[in-house]
């Protein structure tokens, strides 16, 4: 039986610094949008010209890299993680309680019962932290096939910038027809150059200023980039699937059909599926770049000392230590309470920072 991704990021949690280093130190260790945030003057904008090109693509992913990530385990984990820390504040009693039975209380929500975003109670070094460690573990499963069949694509890489409307190996996928006119609407806005130009380019600007960087905590960091330019990309460059997997029927609150568990099905609009797509590597590399450029603002060398560190429930079974505690609810059980719940976010949500 394979061993659930989870579980070993669950382990890597103590060994930080071991999967920063390496896929050999990791073996041993181990959301829409908010219109006109900031104006962008022409001049700015006119020196995109020379905007430094994103790294060339990487190589397609190894087949067994995509299995991996398109795993149930590994689907409902991350779809689960976002739905509880989003959904926390919106549930009512009963269900934070069934939730909270099952160990899978959020010790800081991402998102107030309105949905608006919060941004400071550290929520946003959990986001961090978190897709942190899926890169880790995505790396070590990339070194082990590159290993295992002499190739040299052993690590995924990062966007140096975010790709700009013209680049031809980044292109924005078109738009197309939803059947919700608001749906339509937003997917339009968001792949449009005028967005890049008067929102992204803003963003990417600000989370690369030493100058603002120095001005919040990491926790307030991740909240923005998490609420902004990372929900925004993944809904920039999706493409059209085809299908968009449902929100769990309260009427059958236990499952999610296994047709969604294909390897093709990898929209980056789902959080069931978005880690199947490669650029949602690309989308975490550059995000995951941005904690390096933290540390260097508030002059930090050595260790971060993260107050964020909620990766879901964490006594998931592992083939090394056995099966999970005897009588916890399998994941499916979760699935049930939130659908029940009724409560349910999407990367394109509108969401406003205040």
């Amino acid at each position: 039986m394979r061993s659930s991704l989870w579980s070993a990021v669950i382990l890597l949690a103590p060994a930080l610094a071991a999967a920063q280093a390496g896929p050999e130190a990791v073996a041993a260790g181990g959301r829409a949008l908010q219109d006109n945030l900031l104006s962008i003057p022409a001049p700015v904008f006119a020196r995109q010209a020379a905007r430094p090109k994103p790294k060339a693509p990487s190589p397609a992913l190894p087949k067994e890299v995509i299995a991996y990530m398109a795993g149930r385990d590994v689907r409902m984990h991350h779809y689960l993680w976002h739905a509880v820390r989003d959904g926390w504040l919106a549930f009512d009693a009963k269900t934070q309680k069934a939730i909270k039975d099952m160990g899978w209380e959020p010790p800081r929500p991402s998102l107030r019962a309105n949905g608006d975003p919060i941004i400071d109670n550290d929520s946003g070094e959990d986001f961090l932290y978190m897709h942190h460690h899926m890169i880790a573990m995505v790396n070590a499963k990339l070194a082990e096939v590159a290993t295992a069949q002499h190739l040299s694509y052993a690590k995924v890489t990062s966007w140096s910038q975010i790709p700009a409307p013209t680049d031809a190996d980044y292109p924005v996928p078109p738009a197309w027809d939803t059947g919700d006119a608001d749906f339509n609407g937003y997917l339009k806005k968001v792949k449009s150059d005028d967005f890049f130009k008067n929102t992204m380019v803003p963003w990417e600007r600000d989370y690369t200023d030493p100058k603002k960087l120095k001005t919040m905590s990491l926790g307030e960091l991740g909240a923005r980039i998490e609420h902004t330019i990372h929900n925004s990309l993944h809904m920039r460059f999706c493409s059209n699937p085809g299908a968009i997997r449902p929100d769990v029927d309260s009427a059958d609150p236990n499952s999610i059909d296994a047709k969604w568990d294909d390897p093709a099905y990898d929209y980056l609009g789902d959080t069931y599926s978005s880690q199947v797509n490669p650029v949602f590597w690309k989308i975490h590399g550059w995000v995951d770049d941005r904690i390096e450029d933290w540390k260097k603002a508030h002059g930090i060398t050595g260790e971060i000392a993260w107050k964020g560190t909620w990766v879901g429930h964490q006594d998931h079974g592992d083939h090394q230590k056995g099966p999970p505690r005897a009588g916890m609810p399998p994941d499916k059980q979760l699935l049930g309470v939130i659908a029940t719940s009724g409560v349910f976010h999407h990367f394109r949500d509108v969401r406003v920072i205040h």
